[in-house]
């Protein structure tokens, strides 16, 4: 991944300019890795960009119940009981 890839990334997701520059001066200092960037943009108070966390999309989906399929009819399955 490029400074120009991490820029990009950061533009869309509405990370402020002024933070984005001094992420990356702080990574060119200490290095780039996906874990510190994310880390210095939640001390600023924004959201992971580039680490995906699957254990908290696993809490996200609890309610998912997979036997439940809202397009299911079982008065059609009768139609063709013959």
């Amino acid at each position: 991944m490029t400074i120009a890839d991490i820029e990009f990334e950061m533009n869309i997701n509405d990370v402020a300019d002024k933070d984005i520059s001094e992420i990356i001066e702080i990574c060119k200092q200490s290095g780039f890795s996906r874990e510190s960037l994310d880390e210095e943009l939640q001390k600023r108070g924004y959201p992971k960009i580039f680490t995906v966390d699957y254990d908290d999309m696993d809490d996200e989906n609890e309610d998912y119940d997979d036997d439940y399929n809202e397009n299911y009819n079982e008065d059609y399955d009768d139609e063709w009981e013959e």
